[in-house]
C-alpha cells in the first residue's frame, strides 16, 4: 500500500515528466543531423571504379553494331577486371588467415 508521500511524490514526478517533454522533443529535433563517415581510401577507389564500370557500360551500350564497339568492349572487360581486383583486394582484409 502507498502512503501519502509515495504518491505525492510520484504525482510530483509524473508532472515534471510532463513539462520535461516538450524541450526533449525540441532537443531532439534541433539536434545535428549524423554525418556519414568518410570512406576508406579503397572504398573510395571501388566507387571510381563503378563510375567507370558503369560509363565503359554504356559506352558499349551505345556503340552496339558500329566501328567502335570491339574497343568499347575491351574497355568494359578492363574495367570489369579493375573493379574485380579492387573488391578482392578490400575482402583479402575480411578473409581468414
Amino acid at each position: 500500500m502507498m502512503t501519502g508521500h509515495q504518491q505525492e511524490a510520484e504525482a510530483s514526478a509524473a508532472l515534471i515528466a510532463k513539462q520535461m517533454l516538450p524541450l526533449i522533443a525540441a532537443a531532439l529535433v534541433v539536434r545535428k543531423p549524423l554525418q556519414p563517415r568518410p570512406l576508406s581510401p579503397k572504398d573510395e577507389a571501388i566507387m571510381v571504379a563503378c563510375g567507370v564500370l558503369g560509363r565503359a557500360l554504356d559506352k558499349v551500350d551505345a556503340s552496339i553494331h558500329t566501328k567502335g564497339e570491339r574497343r568499347a568492349r575491351w574497355e568494359l572487360d578492363n574495367a570489369t577486371r579493375e573493379l574485380r581486383k579492387l573488391i578482392d583486394l578490400r575482402e583479402a582484409r575480411y578473409a581468414r588467415k
